[in-house]
């Protein structure tokens, strides 16, 4: 596993890939979201291609983070995180007592809990748990898991359960932060715009 901290280099260049990284990740960007995830699957050639054009063009930033390793079927996987926003989420007491439950440590700290999450990913591939740390409400997290009380309202950007008010305004939060981005980029270069969100 590689744990990175990065940031534009200064030369880097207006390409379409990094572009379409910086509007994903918006949200992760400027914390509306803890994390995100993205694979890498080994068959596609150009995939070690679109890895090294990440690492070549963030570097140092300490806004957002970022942990590789392979799941448990062997694909590549990336979470990109937001230190601050996904420590916040994760100390959250009732989420700190839904990991627990899920085998994560006692003790509580950012790296042992992103660290547990990669092991297992490694060993058993993509945990439901992960919800949590991309920042869904632990409700939706708890329906998607079969919770009896909790039905399927809708699906929009993922599986919402019971009351949607809340998904809801995640969600929105979630899209508002694609859009500042997303109209940043239109006047600035993707180096400036992702050092001055």
């Amino acid at each position: 596993m590689i744990k990175i901290h990065f940031c534009p280099k200064l030369n880097s260049s207006e390409d379409p890939y990094i572009k379409w990284c910086v509007e994903l990740l918006a949200p992760v960007i400027l914390g509306a979201k803890p994390a995100e995830i993205m694979s890498f699957p080994e068959y596609t050639p150009l995939n070690n291609e679109k890895k090294e054009k990440i690492k070549d063009f963030f570097t140092c930033c300490k806004k957002m983070n970022y942990i590789e390793f392979k799941t448990s079927n062997g694909c590549p996987k990336v979470i990109f995180y937001n230190p601050v926003s996904l420590n916040e989420t994760l100390s959250d007491v009732r989420i700190l007592k839904f990991l627990k439950g899920y085998g994560y440590p006692e003790e509580y700290s950012l790296d042992i809990y992103l660290n547990h999450l990669a092991r297992k990913m490694e060993i058993e591939g993509m945990p439901h748990e992960i919800g949590v740390f991309l920042g869904y409400p632990l409700k939706d997290v708890l329906g998607f898991l079969g919770h009896p009380s909790l039905k399927l309202t809708k699906v929009n950007g993922w599986h919402v359960y019971g009351d949607p008010t809340l998904s809801d305004m995640k969600y929105n939060s979630f899209m508002e932060a694609k859009n500042i981005i997303r109209e940043k980029l239109k006047l600035g270069n993707i180096r400036e715009v992702v050092l001055t969100a």
